[in-house]
């Protein structure tokens, strides 16, 4: 999901009379800008504090000067030089000056250890650093602010320069390391002062200058303030450590605009919310806003505008921000809002793909604002400023990964939800402090709260520590409040209450300061009284978000998803000391019979006999009512179908991999419109699905609003919850039906998934069966699957399949039942073809894959574990732009009549072949025999429950017969061979060609995995796969 700029205000800007732009001008320099605004207003006050109020007439001749001294020195245009001191006219002039003579500043606070002044005076490469009066010495080529002032009145003309020119160094936090020296250019600052839409400083405003100047909220508070002509007001920091004395500044002061730091925005709004009252900007950030805060301010001293800013060092101080007047009564956190000016946002999943509206994603920052890397550190550079590929034509664009996971609503608003590396492991459950956070926050008497980890290895327990906000709460009451709105692990084991959060200098949360013991109340353990009953319950009320174990609850009425019963079959498992042999049967069981007294019923049965009585085992018989249905007559009612050259084609799974593509090869190959059944709030929703999947999935191409017409349904409800008049339109227009959509999971058993994929089937044959549509329907050649396992060595199109109890999955056995009750409709006379492709892989162009894939997961884990089984697991990869475009011409060139097509590759590979390539793309892997693979695979997962392989275990672990495993059914020994002499045929004069899975295809595959970042690149792999 990309999210453009809230306010982009760039192009010709308006002028006085005095030639002062009144916005930003791209490529002007910060000095031309400033310089501006000293011409337009000379006389109007540009700084008041303890040494006296200066004009900008005053300051600009003071810049000028100074900037002309530096000049004397010799130093290139881009140089960095450091400042000393603290705020007041002197720093401002000095930076400013700094910049104006087209070099850069390193602002230095002195009561900053001496060991970190150097390291920062040596990463940023200052030349030199200034030191203001009163300013204790820095190491390094010391200058005097007066020596360098009084060199300015004879210095040189100031050289040319423009907004690439670095502005400023910064420094990062330092809590991954040494802190590393960011570099900003001109054009940030701009972006960040003018226009940027979300401040609009007038030149009648005072603005609060309480920042260390180390601190880039500094940088927010001066530079904004000197480019729209207001007054700054520079004041000691330790103001901000006082209620009473805050507010009564504010008020002597007159200021209008007032940054605060989200720490001591809570402690405010906490201690004396009615000192906003009267601001036109109150300007919070730096951490996750609480709304119980927000709200404090907005009912008790609500300013003309509340302002939720964030943004990283690297990417200039803001990048995005949510201006507010209310804030939601359902969330714990206030949001970060949308894109600044010259800002845009891309909110990235894991696997490298752009998320959806409502994923949880990593932020990433691209537009002016962005610095080009960090000073002397290529490595961490390449690792956080790098090119997303997002282009209009798929080029990379320069963004830089803040490493902060977000979310984006359908309004297009951004939710801080918390940082990538803040994430813990404890007991083997993957923890976010900040959501713990939010929830403490949300109490009424708790105005600021931190939770962070205490203890090693296996005793290591959360720890929280909170700031009252009115009555002090009770440390026990809090852990009540807790365990009420988190699962188990999320409880920490003490919650200490202090009277206020400790804050280092930038006014940020001092964790190094919260103290290592309390005498809070221990929050009570899940544990187990001895027996399986009471192991499953406390398992279970951790695991599940409701935090508790009630007999007959649903297990997904109250939280749980397919991830979380395997992590809860798992820690079972381990805790009773049960066989991986188990872990199916007991999935199998829990979600097709979801409540804890059934899953108990049948984890007891197999401690004690060893064994678990399958409720739903694999017979023909159990799947005996959805095909032998009520097939409905297939009449001629109305226009005959023109399948040749249609007019109208009914389309579902158009938001899946091959249904996206197939859509594109509808749009090319004919010119009929095309009705996509999708789920969505309304048909702008619905469209917007549409197009996000054709970018996912590597189609740049715009969609045609006039031949896409999204239909609101659902696959998984009667007539395919489409109304009276929409069911009609299609029954009465359709010329084709496409039934693409399905529900795939690979753990969930047939019963969850026959009314998508089978009774949604249904619908779509009834759907046909009043015009005899014809219905191209695909399903998959895992169907054959079981005729391998049985012995059969050739299956060919028309083969009838038997050997379903073989299957061993829900999701062929749900395509078996559809694909016999599409048989029952083609013998009722409806026109029908059945599609089977096998493994569809990435595309032959730009080798965009689905990675969700099981067949990727295993590529990844291959890389992750440096570890590949000595498997002939069949690699017969179709393209999925083959795949659609087969689909499609078949469609227009061969009537339907009960077909079957085997969409398979005739020039297969196998894995091992796959484990070369990356080998010769730098992966160091070694193979070892299949079964010690699993061994390792389940103790390489067994300390991450959350990894995307893990649901995928079972198909290592479950035996269809003693001797094969799921994976196993599609390895080379196994599989039959699949005959495709129909498709060949069909094809043989104008039809697609199969490409062979050979090197050039599969480097393609490797190259997107990396370049998408679904496995990581190593090291080594520049350049060598060209060679290889």
């Amino acid at each position: 999901m990309a999210i453009p700029e809230g306010t982009n205000r760039e192009g010709p800007m308006r002028t006085d009379e005095t030639g002062a732009p009144d916005g930003r001008l791209p490529g002007w320099s910060l000095g031309e800008l400033f310089m501006a605004r000293v011409r337009r207003q000379p006389d109007r006050p540009a700084i008041a504090g303890a040494d006296g109020q200066v004009s900008y007439a005053e300051l600009g001749s003071l810049v000028e000067r100074f900037a002309r001294g530096l000049r004397r020195l010799g130093p290139p245009t881009g140089t960095m030089v450091g400042v000393a001191g603290d705020r007041g006219r002197d720093a401002c002039v000095a930076m400013v000056g700094a910049v104006c003579a087209g070099l850069g500043y390193v602002p230095l606070d002195p009561s900053l250890p001496a060991e970190r002044l150097h390291s920062m005076v040596a990463d940023s490469g200052a030349v030199a650093v200034i030191r203001l009066p009163g300013a204790k010495a820095v190491d390094g080529r010391m200058l005097e602010f007066a020596d360098i002032l009084d060199a300015g009145q004879y210095g040189p003309t100031l050289p040319p320069h423009d907004d690439t020119t670095p502005a400023y160094v910064m420094f990062t936090s330092g809590t991954s390391g040494r802190p590393k020296a960011v570099a900003i250019p001109q054009r940030g600052v701009a972006r960040l002062s003018l226009d940027n839409g979300f401040l609009d400083i007038a030149p009648t405003d005072r603005v609060l200058h309480a920042s260390s100047l180390s601190f880039d909220a500094s940088v927010l508070e001066m530079w904004p303030t000197l480019l729209n002509g207001a007054c700054l007001v520079p004041v000691p920091s330790d103001v901000l450590l006082s209620a009473p004395a805050l507010h009564a500044l504010l008020q002597r002061e007159r200021i209008s605009v007032l940054f605060l730091t989200t720490s001591i925005f809570h402690h405010m709004a906490a201690e004396r919310p009615e000192l906003f009252a009267g601001l036109r900007y109150a300007i919070t950030g730096g951490e996750a806003l609480q709304t119980e805060a927000a709200r404090r301010v907005l009912e008790h001293g609500r300013p003309a505008h509340l302002v939720n800013a964030y943004g990283p060092t690297e990417a200039a101080c803001v990048a995005t921000a949510h201006v507010f007047t209310d804030v939601s009564t359902d969330t714990a956190g206030v949001p970060i809002g949308v894109p600044i000016a010259d800002t845009t946002c891309y909110v990235v999943r894991p696997d490298g793909a752009l998320a959806l509206d409502g994923e949880d994603g990593e932020l990433c920052v691209a537009g002016g604002g962005i610095a080009t890397g960090y000073l002397n550190a290529p490595q961490e550079s390449a690792d956080r400023f790098v090119g997303l590929p997002v282009g209009r034509s798929g080029e990379p664009v320069p963004v830089y990964r803040t490493g902060d996971i977000v979310r984006q609503r359908a309004d297009g608003v951004l939710e801080f939800v918390g940082r990538r590396d803040d994430q813990v492991k404890i007991r083997g459950f993957r923890i976010e402090p900040g959501e713990i956070r939010a929830v403490l926050t949300s109490h009424p008497n708790v105005g600021d709260a931190a939770v962070v980890v205490r203890g090693e290895g296996g005793t290591r327990v959360l720890a929280a520590y909170v700031a009252a906000a009115g009555s002090t709460p009770d440390s026990r009451d809090l852990l009540d409040f807790l365990r009420a709105r988190l699962p188990g692990y999320l409880v920490p084991a003490t919650v200490t209450v202090l009277d206020r959060l400790p804050l280092t200098a930038s006014g940020k949360l001092d964790h190094a300061a919260l103290p290592t013991s309390s005498d809070a109340s221990p929050a009570e353990a899940h544990g187990s009284a001895g027996s399986v009953a009471d192991t499953v319950a406390a398992i279970w009320a951790a695991i599940l978000p409701a935090g508790h174990a009630v007999p007959d609850e649903d297990f997904f009425a109250v939280g749980g998803n397919s991830l979380l019963a395997v992590q809860l079959v798992g820690q079972v498992q381990e805790e009773l000391g049960l066989d991986d042999e188990h872990n199916y049967l007991l999935i199998t069981n829990l979600l097709n019979e979801p409540t804890i007294r059934a899953f108990t019923s049948t984890v007891e049965n197999v401690v004690r006999t060893g064994a678990a009585e399958d409720a739903h085992a694999a017979t023909a018989d159990r799947w005996r009512p959805d095909i032998v249905w009520d097939v409905p007559p297939v009449t001629h009612a109305g226009p005959e179908p023109d399948w040749r050259t249609p007019r109208h084609v009914f389309l579902t799974g158009a938001t899946g991999f091959l249904g996206a593509h197939l859509l594109r090869e509808l749009l090319d190959q004919t010119d009929a419109q095309i009705h996509t059944l999708v789920r969505g709030r309304d048909i702008a929703h619905a469209y917007s699905r549409i197009a996000e999947a054709q970018r996912r999935y590597g189609i740049d191409r715009p969609l045609p609003q006039e031949r896409v017409r999204p239909v609101l349904g659902d696959l998984a409800k009667p007539r395919l919850g489409l109304g009276d008049a929409d069911w009609e339109t299609q029954a009465a227009h359709a010329d084709v039906v496409h039934h693409c959509g399905a529900e795939v999971n690979f753990l969930y058993p047939y019963e969850k998934l026959r009314v998508a994929n089978v009774f949604g089937t249904q619908e779509i044959l009834r759907l046909a069966a009043r015009r005899a549509i014809p219905v191209h329907h695909v399903s998959t050649l895992a169907v054959v699957h079981g005729m391998g396992a049985a012995g059969l060595r050739r299956v060919t199109e028309d083969t009838p399949l038997d050997n379903v109890e073989l299957l061993g999955m829900g999701y062929p056995e749900s395509k078996w039942v559809a694909e016999e009750v599409v048989r029952g409709a083609a013998g009722a006379g409806l026109p029908t073809v059945i599609h089977r492709p096998y493994e569809i892989s990435g595309d032959t162009k730009g080798f965009a894959w689905n990675s969700g894939a099981a067949l990727c997961e295993l590529f990844r884990i291959i890389t992750e574990m440096e570890l590949a089984p000595d498997l002939d697991l069949a690699l017969n990869l179709v393209p999925v732009d083959y795949v659609a475009a087969a689909i499609v011409h078949l469609g227009l060139s061969q009537p339907a009549d009960g077909q079957t097509y085997h969409l398979v590759n005739s020039r297969a590979a196998l894995l091992g072949d796959l484990v070369d390539r990356l080998r010769a793309h730098g992966h160091r892997i070694h193979t070892i025999d299949y079964p010690a693979w699993i061994e390792e695979m389940l103790g390489y997962l067994a300390d991450r429950p959350g990894h995307p392989f893990t649901p995928l275990t079972q198909l290592y672990t479950k035996r269809i017969t003693p001797e094969i495993t799921l994976q196993e059914l599609a390895c080379a020994r196994v599989t039959p061979h699949l005959d495709r002499s129909r498709l060949d045929a069909a094809e043989a004069v104008s039809g697609p060609v199969c490409p062979p899975v050979d090197r050039e295809l599969l480097d393609g595959y490797v190259r997107y995995f990396h370049d998408s970042g679904f496995i990581v690149r190593p090291p080594a792999a520049l350049g060598r796969a060209d060679h290889a």
